[in-house]
């Protein structure tokens, strides 16, 4: 029997119960203990004070007075989440508070209290979610500076702090004004030469786009993994005003097919968010949840959030949720799978899917979460360009999130810039056959915000994939540069001049009694130029629209395609409001409410499972949960994802530009 389970015989387990938990560890590649902890009902704290009083040990349980020393803070954030010592003073004696990882660390201890027993007094045994507590009260603050600044200190040119500088602003102005008054000037003779110029530039664009619209790509999935085989996996997930939402989401994390002794879930919430706290400590009780409160700190985003919280993620790859996210059941196997069969992956996408279509505007955002997730992203990942992944459901190898910064605090969009920079650092970015439903905001002022928000990130993004290399940080290929332009700048420069374009000709219209003819061979060639890029468009579009429809069973919705001319003037309208934001306040992240949608139901269903073959290490719970907590919870009547499933928030995940 591993060492450290075997002292719990006779304290309320059976032997079977410790024989079942060593073989799911030899397994799946854990130790016992962690199969153990895996259990829902099991206490962990019971588990460290016996095993402090089978060493003869003093227990430090949770928010027991000790004096945390100096010596005893970790080097770095990294380090908390994996720190299981600590060195604090009690009474007169300095105390060594250790929590042992596995058998191994177990028998080390023994040995050495069974060979030096009277240096007992200078150790004891804490829950290392205890020491993590110490560590964190003295180191909070610090923490959060880091998780907000550290980007920008160490390599400004890939933060969108930039966009503060004057340097910034000027270019962010610049663009945007000179494109309007060129549409004002295009009818004189000086300002057609420009508008051709232009006219080529959204051609090169409108090119990419259709070549999208017809490309058809094969799905490759990688071959599954054994259950010894998979890597251990952190859910982050942050969470903002989402209390009512949040048994939903639970229940759907529940549902994902993943070894529990593998899985952690990290609910990252603000620390003022007193209602989510209350949500979440009441919902989330299983395990594998932890909450971690994030201290306030400027600029209060998600990706600030998200960097905060990467410190105590303990799994090998990360992936994103959002509140209303409900993933299907075995997206992180294939994201493993994926991972394993290709080492040079830095990110993959799952598709998302929008399951509520009551109205116009959640029927149009499914519509274009299809063309985008799709069809859009598919295709750029074929062709190894990068990727402007959405804000969810995207996973990552641990050590490439590290290595490339993370997220960006002062982006607004701090998907689509991470997924630009992995370019930077050669990473390949790649989607998945598996998907993750979402909900379509409902209501003309839910819709805007959280488009503002969006294309002011795509500005930020365009900025900083184009700001001068300099430093540490590798700049993008000219490929890369191009790839980008075509698909963040043609966007953005596309959404701006639109409503400009349709009120000029409006207003032509009506001034001139219809639109005029056109003298001379340059104003022909405008005009045939123009005609070809917006055929282009309404043909691409309409066939991405479609294709992405088919593909998620959604071909009631055909006829909404026609609306798209409409549906990007109102784009183009919040386009101009995002640029105003961006020069007034460019950090400002106005946050999508969710749980608004009455048409995502739920419906009862069957028990859920936490692992392939971890059903079996349920039985005999029933017989000890009474002296291990508050046993197990109960898993009837729990919601399920619509029925189309087969096998910011969404707020915060988004199509890219080029995709509209």
């Amino acid at each position: 029997m591993p060492a450290d389970i075997a002292f719990l015989a006779g304290r309320g387990l059976t032997q079977r119960m410790l024989a079942l938990a060593a073989q799911l560890a030899r397994r799946r590649g854990t130790t016992a203990s962690q199969e153990l902890m895996a259990l829902p009902g099991f206490s962990r704290a019971l588990y460290w004070r016996l095993l402090a009083e089978h060493l003869g040990l003093r227990f430090i349980a949770e928010g027991e007075p000790v004096t945390l020393l100096a010596e005893a803070l970790p080097p770095a954030a990294e380090t908390i989440a994996r720190s299981r010592r600590m060195l604090v003073e009690s009474g007169a004696a300095r105390v060594l508070v250790l929590a042992p990882e596995g058998p191994a660390q177990v028998e080390e201890l023994q040995r050495l209290l069974a060979r030096l027993p009277e240096i007992k007094h200078r150790f004891a045994i804490a829950d290392p979610a205890t020491i993590q507590a110490c560590l964190l009260a003295r180191n909070d603050a610090g923490l959060a500076y880091c998780a907000a600044h550290r980007l920008a200190r160490a390599k400004p040119q890939l933060s969108a702090l930039v966009c503060r500088s004057l340097k910034g602003r000027l270019a962010i102005a610049a663009a945007p004004i000179a494109l309007s008054v060129l549409i004002l000037v295009s009818p004189l003779p000086f300002g057609r030469i420009v508008a051709i110029l232009l006219s080529a530039f959204f051609f090169l664009g409108m090119l990419l786009k259709s070549a999208i619209a017809f490309l058809e790509i094969a799905d490759r999935p990688a071959p599954p993994l054994s259950d010894a085989d998979l890597p251990s996996y952190t859910i982050l997930v942050p969470l903002y005003r989402e209390a009512g939402i949040l048994p939903d989401l639970v229940a759907h994390l529940d549902r994902i097919d993943y070894p529990s002794s593998k899985l952690q879930c990290l609910l990252l919430i603000e620390a003022d968010d007193e209602e989510t706290l209350a949500a979440a400590n009441l919902h989330a009780r299983h395990p594998r949840y932890q909450i971690v409160p994030v201290p306030p700190q400027e600029p209060r985003t998600k990706p600030k959030a998200l960097v905060y919280g990467l410190p105590f993620a303990t799994g090998r790859l990360v992936v994103v949720y959002d509140a209303e996210d409900r993933p299907e059941p075995n997206q992180l196997r294939k994201a493993a799978a994926a991972f394993a069969s290709d080492p040079a992956l830095g990110c993959v996408q799952a598709r998302l899917t929008i399951d509520n279509t009551e109205n116009v505007i959640s029927k149009l955002f499914a519509l274009e979460y299809a063309a985008n997730f799709d069809v859009f992203l598919p295709a750029l990942a074929e062709w190894r360009m990068p990727l402007p992944l959405g804000g969810t459901s995207n996973h990552f190898p641990l050590s490439v999130l590290k290595r490339t910064g993370a997220w960006d605090p002062f982006n607004v969009t701090e998907d689509a810039d991470l997924g630009i920079r992995l370019a930077r650092y050669k990473y390949r970015s790649i989607t998945i056959l598996s998907r993750t439903f979402e909900e379509a905001p409902v209501s003309p002022s839910q819709w805007m915000g959280q488009r503002r928000r969006w294309v002011k990130g795509w500005m930020q993004s365009l900025l900083v994939a184009m700001w001068p290399g300099r430093g540490s940080a590798p700049a993008l290929t000219p490929k890369d540069r191009l790839a980008v332009l075509a698909i963040l700048g043609m966007g953005v420069a596309g959404l701006l001049a639109y409503a400009p374009a349709c009120l000029v000709g409006l207003v032509a219209a009506l001034a001139l009694g219809g639109v005029p003819e056109p003298d001379g061979l340059l104003a022909w060639g405008l005009l045939a130029a123009n005609f070809l890029n917006v055929t282009v468009l309404v043909l691409s579009s309409s066939v991405m629209a479609f294709r992405g429809l088919r593909s998620i069973g959604r071909m009631d919705l055909v006829p909404m395609i026609a609306l798209l001319p409409f549906y990007w003037l109102a784009m183009s309208f919040a386009s101009w409001q995002a640029f105003v934001q961006l020069l007034r306040r460019p950090f400002v992240w106005e946050k999508t409410a969710h749980g608004l949608s009455m048409a995502r139901g739920l419906k009862p269903d069957a028990p859920c499972r936490t692992g392939r073959g971890f059903a079996v290490s349920w039985l005999g719970i029933s017989r000890f949960s009474a002296l291990w907590g508050k046993g197990t919870r109960s898993e009837s009547g729990r919601p399920r994802p619509p029925s189309c499933v087969t096998s910011d928030s969404g707020a915060s995940s988004r199509p890219a530009p080029a995709a509209l």
